[in-house]
């Protein structure tokens, strides 16, 4: 199936320093980090570019929230997908927990329009790459300011806790980095037959 016409907006979280997101932002959270997998903001922004190559060869438009290491409001997130008239918005983020056992996958929904997309790619990420889910389906409400403030359907993806030490080593190679966006492009496609 083409994604022929659709408009997708891709969203690597985090990205520059603590300093230079509350100078921009006002409050700025600079994500997580693992042992080996070093920063999520890296991380996400890797798995961001390889799930776009993927988008455009469908076909699809996409835009990104940033392309580089720099800090970006999550409002101003939102917004770019919002004034683009974008179809679904994907943010991508790794997760952490003080307890060292939590793992696994998980996507995030907030409005009513946004559970169907979320529904429809966390399986697609568990197939390609093996990775259990957070919890039992891994598919969790919550009120992120980025699905909340976006007109479009919308979900945050959890791509494993940077805090486990299996995920983490998981999340360190780059090839697994390949698999997640290809189980994520896998369920966008899903998401739009």
């Amino acid at each position: 199936m083409s994604l022929r016409g659709k408009k997708i907006f891709v969203d690597p979280g985090h990205g520059g320093t603590a300093s230079e997101g509350k100078n921009r932002c006002g409050t700025y959270a600079v994500g997580t980090s693992g042992k080996k997998s070093g920063n999520e903001k890296s991380s996400a922004l890797s798995i961001a570019e390889v799930l776009v190559e993927y988008l455009e060869e469908a076909g699809a438009n996409v835009k990104m929230s940033r392309t580089t290491d720099d800090p970006v409001c999550l409002d101003e997130r939102a917004e770019m997908a919002n004034k683009w008239g974008a179809d679904i918005f994907v943010s991508l983020h790794h997760n952490s927990s003080t307890n060292t056992s939590a793992n696994g996958l998980s996507a995030h929904y907030y409005k009513s329009e946004d559970k169907a997309l979320a529904e429809a790619i966390l399986p697609r990420i568990v197939d390609y790459t093996g990775l259990d889910t957070w919890g039992s389906t891994g598919i969790r409400k919550d009120n992120f300011q980025v699905l909340r403030d976006t007109d479009m359907p919308a979900t945050l993806l959890e791509l494993g806790f940077m805090s486990n030490p299996d995920d983490d080593a998981f999340i360190a190679d780059y090839d697994n980095k390949i698999d997640m966006a290809g189980g994520i492009y896998r369920g966008i496609r899903d998401y739009f037959e």
